[in-house]
C-alpha cells in the first residue's frame, strides 16, 4: 500500500471554497452592520435637530410673558437650507434669527376643511393656540425629502393663562 500523507488537489478546492463561503459571509454580515448604523445615526441627528427647532420656536412663543412690548405674531420660514423666526422688533424693524440649518424642510399649515399643505412660512400667534407641523430631512442632490429618511414633528404651542 501506498503512503497518502499529502493533500490532493481536490481536497484543497474543496477547503478553499468552504473558507471563501465563511469569509463572504462573515463580510455581508459586517457590511449590513455598517450601514444599519449610519442610518441609525443620520437618524439621530435628525431627530435631535427636530427637538432643538422646537425648543426654539417654544422659547420664541412664550417670549412676550417677559416683555409685552414684543409683537402677538411671529414667522417661521424656510429660506433654502435654512429655517428662521422672523419678529418685529420694538422699533419695528423686522428680525430674522437662523434657528437650523444644513437640512431640507418642509413646513406644513392644516387648512379649515381639514387638508395639509406645504408652505414657505408659517404664522405663529402667540395669543391661541398655533399648531405646527415640520419635516426635516438631510440634505439630498436632488432637493426632495424622501419619506424613509425624514423626521415629522406634529405640535401646537399654547400657554396656560
Amino acid at each position: 500500500m501506498k503512503s497518502e500523507d499529502g493533500v490532493t488537489l481536490v481536497e484543497l478546492l474543496g477547503g478553499l471554497v468552504i473558507i471563501g463561503i465563511i469569509v463572504v459571509s462573515i463580510m455581508s454580515v459586517f457590511s449590513n452592520g455598517i450601514k444599519s448604523s449610519e442610518r441609525t445615526t443620520s437618524r439621530q441627528e435628525i431627530q435631535q435637530e427636530a427637538n432643538l427647532v422646537v425648543e426654539k420656536i417654544r422659547s420664541a412663543y412664550l417670549q412676550n410673558e417677559k416683555n409685552e412690548l414684543i409683537t402677538e405674531e411671529f414667522i417661521v420660514k424656510k429660506q433654502g437650507q435654512k429655517l428662521e423666526i422672523s419678529e418685529i422688533s420694538e422699533t419695528g424693524s423686522t428680525i430674522n434669527k437662523v434657528i437650523s440649518e444644513g437640512y431640507h424642510y418642509q413646513l406644513f399649515m392644516t387648512q379649515t376643511d381639514g387638508t395639509t399643505g406645504s408652505v414657505e412660512e408659517l404664522v405663529l400667534d402667540r395669543s391661541i393656540t398655533s399648531p405646527f407641523h415640520l419635516k426635516i430631512c438631510p440634505k439630498s442632490a436632488t432637493g426632495d425629502c424622501p419619506s424613509n429618511q425624514g423626521f415629522e414633528i406634529q405640535t401646537s404651542f399654547s400657554k396656560l393663562n
